[in-house]
């Protein structure tokens, strides 16, 4: 689920580098950048939780938040980086993309929300599928994280 929101966003880059104008060349810098520490912060999530549990099954790896609490503040606070909340700079991003693309065509503005809008809810399943809901039976502890973790996901969500 983390890869589909990196094809949308990556397609929004590729359109404003194809617009040949200033704010879509601003915009796709600023997205890649963002999205690339975004999801990369993602994935370093995803994968201490399959350290932590052992499993890639987000069946499995449901109910997150009452087994790894301080981890939930990072999936939440990535997760609404990748969704373009308002302090992150893949907002900046993607409103200069937005702009951008608009600008070159009026056609696009509907396939720019659906891309959007999909994008997000891809995002927003992701987190509130593993955050929430029933632990799996079958675990019952493990440790919530280490210091330099936290660190590295620090520095993947603040630039």
């Amino acid at each position: 689920l983390i890869a589909y929101s990196s094809v949308a966003h990556m397609g929004m880059v590729l359109g404003g580098i194809m617009t040949f104008n200033y704010w879509g060349f601003c915009g796709s810098f600023m997205m890649m950048i963002a999205h690339g520490l975004c999801s990369s912060g993602l994935f370093c999530l995803a994968n201490i939780s399959y350290e932590r549990m052992n499993s890639r099954s987000m069946f499995m790896n449901k109910g997150l938040m009452n087994l790894m609490p301080s981890m939930t503040l990072w999936w939440f606070l990535l997760s609404s980086s990748n969704m373009a909340a308002p302090p992150s700079m893949n907002l900046m991003g993607e409103i200069s993309l937005l702009n951008s693309l608009i600008s070159w065509t009026w056609v696009s503005m509907l396939m720019l929300m659906l891309l959007s809008f999909f994008s997000a809810v891809y995002t927003l399943f992701l987190y509130s599928y593993s955050q929430h809901g029933k632990i799996y039976s079958g675990k019952f502890s493990c440790s919530s994280g280490y210091v330099r973790e936290y660190l590295l996901l620090f520095l993947h969500w603040f630039p």
